[in-house]
């Protein structure tokens, strides 16, 4: 495992990072915004993050299959709602940011796992 992470370039590297905190960036500025003011509909906009974000993503379009309707009621609302909130803050604001930057770094390491071998 270690030999994988060494074999990726330092572009791949460079460019996980700046889509990881551009993604980070967009993802906490939509969580900050619906905490603060949410609307009627503010739901819909983690349907936003589906195509960026799969397949973590699908973990959200199909929570309320997986996970029951779980409400926190110590936090304010929306911050209770598991299925709406919670679970799609952590996908898209977290696991989202991860996956942008493996992602670059995934792909340099396995365009390079022949060099080097003889």
């Amino acid at each position: 495992m270690k030999n994988f992470f060494v074999r990726a370039s330092r572009k791949s590297y460079y460019i996980g990072s700046v889509l990881f905190f551009i993604h980070l960036i967009i993802a906490w500025w939509v969580i900050i915004n619906i905490c603060n003011e949410p609307d009627a509909q503010w739901q819909l906009v983690w349907i936003f993050f589906l195509p960026f974000d799969l397949p973590f993503s699908l973990l959200v379009f199909f929570s309320y299959d997986l996970f029951p309707s779980w409400n926190i009621t110590c936090f304010p609302y929306p911050v209770s709602e598991f299925n709406n909130f919670i679970l799609p803050s952590i996908v898209h604001g977290i696991i989202g940011p991860i996956w942008y930057f493996l992602l670059p770094v995934c792909m340099s390491s396995f365009k390079n796992r022949n060099k080097g071998t003889v």
